[in-house]
Parts: structure tokens; sequence; C-alpha cells
């Protein structure tokens, strides 16, 4: 077989994988805790923070983002992932989900969220 011929054959293996991609990326995500929040960080790169859309409903945190593939330029190979990012967590009864903050840098999310006052651990006082 010629190279071209082998060259011909790989991209068209490549686009047919190309397109059996899932719908939605699922980001890798570590989840730490301290004793007053609970911290998520979503490795999501090429997403800028005005792709991405962060909900809080019920005890549902979710985080959707989308980066393309023009935001790579000109583009001879890409080995890196575009399409829609998604993720799902159910929050725990102790936090307060009206606290929720957001960061974007360098390609990772940052969401914090806050323990309500009765989940943080409370010194008792021994009397007498």
């Amino acid at each position: 077989m010629a190279p071209e011929e082998k060259l011909a054959k790989r991209t068209e293996t490549e686009v047919t994988r190309r397109e059996e991609r899932p719908e939605y990326f699922v980001p890798a995500v570590d989840i730490s805790e301290t004793e007053n929040e609970v911290i998520l960080k979503y490795d999501m790169p090429g997403v800028a923070k005005e792709d991405v859309d962060i909900t809080a409903e019920k005890n549902t945190l979710s985080v959707v983002g989308h980066v393309s593939m023009e935001s790579f330029g000109d583009v001879v190979y890409q080995e890196t992932r575009f399409g829609n990012y998604r993720r799902q967590f159910t929050l725990p009864d102790d936090v307060d989900a009206d606290s929720i903050t957001a960061e974007m840098k360098d390609g990772v999310l940052t969401i914090k969220v806050n323990k309500s006052e009765k989940a943080k651990p409370k010194k008792i006082e021994i009397t007498g």
C-alpha cells in the first residue's frame, strides 16, 4: 500500500472515531473538604469562563461548558478535545447552596460551597 493510501485510510478511521464521540465529555474533578467548605476543581482545558454554565437546583450542582474547534485556530493535527463538557453532583445536605462561588483560571474551574452553620464542628465548653 502506497504511503498516501495509508494516510487516506488512517484519516478515514480518525474521522469515523470523531463522529462516534459522546455528546458530552465528563471533566475530571477533584473534590476536597475543609472545616468550612467543599471545594470542587474541574479540569476543563480550552473552556472560557463565558462558556461555562453553573446551576444549583434543589441539591444538584450542574456544570456545563463548551470549547469550540475554532478556539484552536488553524490546526493541522489535533488531539485536544472540543465540544461540550458536563458533570453533575448531588450536594450534601450540610452545605449552603446560596453560598456557591466559582472561579476559572488556567483551564481549571474551582467551585466552593460553604458548609451550613449547623454542619460546622462546635466546641462544647465544660462547666462545673
